[in-house]
C-alpha cells in the first residue's frame, strides 16, 4: 500500500468520524427541542389556548386598560413591540411587556 493511499485512508476515517460525532451531538440537542416543542403544543391545545407549559414566553399589556395575556414566545418579538393582538375589552393594540422562561417542575409524591 502506497502512502497516498494509506493517508487518504486515514484522513477521510478522520473526517468520518468526526461527522458521526458532530451529528450524534446535534441530532441529540435537536432531538431534545422538538420533542419539548411537540408535547408543549400538544398539552396545550389539549387544554385551551394561551397556556403555556414551558419554554419562553411573553407577556402583552394594553397600554389602555391594564389588560395581560401570556402567550408562547413568537420569533421576532421584542419587549416594547407593538403586536397585532387586540384587547378584547378595548380594542386596543397589545404591546410586549415582558419576556421570559417557564420551566416545567415536577411533582414529587
Amino acid at each position: 500500500m502506497s502512502f497516498e493511499n494509506y493517508y487518504v485512508s486515514t484522513v477521510g476515517l478522520i473526517i468520518f468520524i468526526i461527522a458521526i460525532v458532530i451529528a450524534l451531538v446535534m441530532n441529540e440537542r435537536y432531538f431534545r427541542f422538538i420533542r419539548n416543542t411537540l408535547s408543549q403544543t400538544d398539552l396545550a391545545k389539549g387544554r385551551g389556548e394561551g397556556q403555556v407549559l414551558s419554554g419562553e414566553v411573553e407577556v402583552l399589556i394594553c397600554p389602555r386598560c391594564g389588560y395581560t395575556k401570556t402567550i408562547p414566545f413568537r420569533l421576532g418579538d421584542y419587549v416594547g413591540k407593538i403586536t397585532n393582538d387586540v384587547c378584547p375589552k378595548d380594542g386596543e393594540k397589545l404591546v410586549v411587556h415582558a419576556i421570559y422562561y417557564v420551566g416545567m417542575t415536577e411533582q414529587g409524591s
